[in-house]
C-alpha cells in the first residue's frame, strides 16, 4: 500500500513516465492512462471487485479520482460504518490480488473475473488470520501418585553363633552375638569354658 500511496507501482503511465514503455493505456479495460488509482480503484474489474467485497455502493465517495481519498475511506473513513472484522482484514489482500490480477492480463494474457480475484483474496486473508491464531495455555493436571509413606518396621535382632570341643576336653571354645539388621552389635560372648565369659559390647558394629 505503501507503494502505491508514493506512486512506485510499475503500471504503465508510470513506465512511460520513465521512458521504459511506449503505451499508457490499460491492457485490461483500454483506458488511455493506466495510473496506480486506475489499476487499483477505476478499471471496471477492480470497481466491480470492490462492490463484490464491501457489499456497497457509494458514488462520488468511493471510488474516487483520488488515490489518497480512496484509501483513506479503506483505512479509516470505512471503519464508521460498521463494517465486519473479516471485511476490513480482506482490504489489504484484494489490493495485492487486484495487482497480481493486472499483471496476469499484461503478462500471461490471463483474465481474472472479479468474483475470482474477491475469492483468492478472501482464501489468502483467512490463512494468514489462522496462521496468527496462538493457542491458550492450558495448565496440565499433575497426577503424578503422591508417594506412599509408610512407617519402617522396627529392626528385629538376630544371633550368630559358633562353638568348638574335644572329646577329651571339659572345655569347649564357643561365642554368640545378638545384632540389629543394622549391624549395631547389642551384646556378645566368646572364648567360653567351664564358665561364661560375657563381654557387653553395646554401641559398636
Amino acid at each position: 500500500m505503501w507503494q502505491a500511496l508514493s506512486n512506485c507501482v510499475p503500471v504503465c503511465s508510470r513506465l512511460t513516465d520513465r521512458h521504459c514503455h511506449s503505451d499508457r493505456s490499460c491492457q485490461r479495460c483500454g483506458h488511455n492512462d493506466e495510473t496506480v488509482n486506475h489499476m487499483l480503484f477505476e478499471c471496471p474489474p477492480a470497481t466491480q471487485t470492490w462492490a463484490l467485497a464491501l457489499h456497497l455502493s457509494l458514488r462520488g465517495e468511493f471510488p474516487s479520482p483520488s488515490i489518497y481519498s480512496n484509501f483513506d475511506y479503506l483505512l479509516n473513513r470505512i471503519k464508521k460504518q460498521d463494517m465486519p472484522d473479516d471485511v476490513l482484514a480482506r482490504i489489504p489482500w484484494i489490493i495485492w490480488f487486484m495487482w497480481k490480477s493486472r499483471n496476469g492480463k499484461v503478462f500471461e494474457g490471463k483474465d481474472l473475473t472479479p468474483l475470482e480475484i474477491l475469492q483468492s483474496a478472501t482464501s489468502e486473508a483467512d490463512s494468514w488470520s489462522l496462521a496468527h491464531v496462538v493457542p491458550e495455555k492450558r495448565e496440565v493436571e499433575d497426577r503424578t501418585p503422591l508417594p506412599v509413606t509408610q512407617d519402617s518396621p522396627s529392626m528385629r535382632p538376630f544371633c550368630r553363633f559358633d562353638a568348638s570341643w574335644k572329646d577329651d576336653d571339659a572345655r569347649y571354645g564357643g561365642g554368640f552375638v545378638m545384632e540389629k539388621e543394622d549391624g549395631i552389635t547389642i551384646v556378645g560372648v566368646k572364648n567360653g569354658y567351664d564358665k561364661f565369659n560375657i563381654q557387653n559390647v553395646r554401641g559398636r558394629k
